[in-house]
């Protein structure tokens, strides 16, 4: 199997896990406005989500956007969905971070290995 088609199924696979992960009901929300480690995790989330798409042959200008947009529909059906979450401007932003994040990495990733085989 080729990186490209390997990296695409672990694109495809991550992005399914974030749905579930983020929609999934809780019974219990942080009472906290600002949780640093739930925004941390959002920020590596959507970075290995970046990273991923463009390193299966993606336009990076695309998934970026797409990262982000994708964020934002999470956020409004964790708002819309009778599901006990809530949609967070914070978390938003932590997960456009995130994506441009995974942007820079997938940078650094190609510069120090130009060519992975597998």
């Amino acid at each position: 199997m080729s990186y490209s088609k390997l990296c695409r199924w672990l694109a495809i696979g991550w992005t399914i896990v974030i749905l579930i992960g983020c929609l999934t009901p809780h019974d219990r929300l942080p009472d906290t406005l600002l949780d640093w480690s739930d925004k941390l995790q959002h920020l590596a989330i959507f970075a290995l989500f970046t990273l991923l798409w463009i390193e299966a042959g993606y336009s990076p200008g695309i998934v970026v956007i797409v990262g982000i947009l994708f964020g934002g529909l999470i956020e409004v059906l964790q708002y819309s969905l009778p599901i006990n979450r809530s949609g967070d401007w914070e978390d938003l932003v932590a997960d456009s971070i995130g994506a441009v994040l995974g942007f820079v990495l997938s940078r650094i990733w190609s510069r120090l290995y130009p060519n992975p085989r597998f």
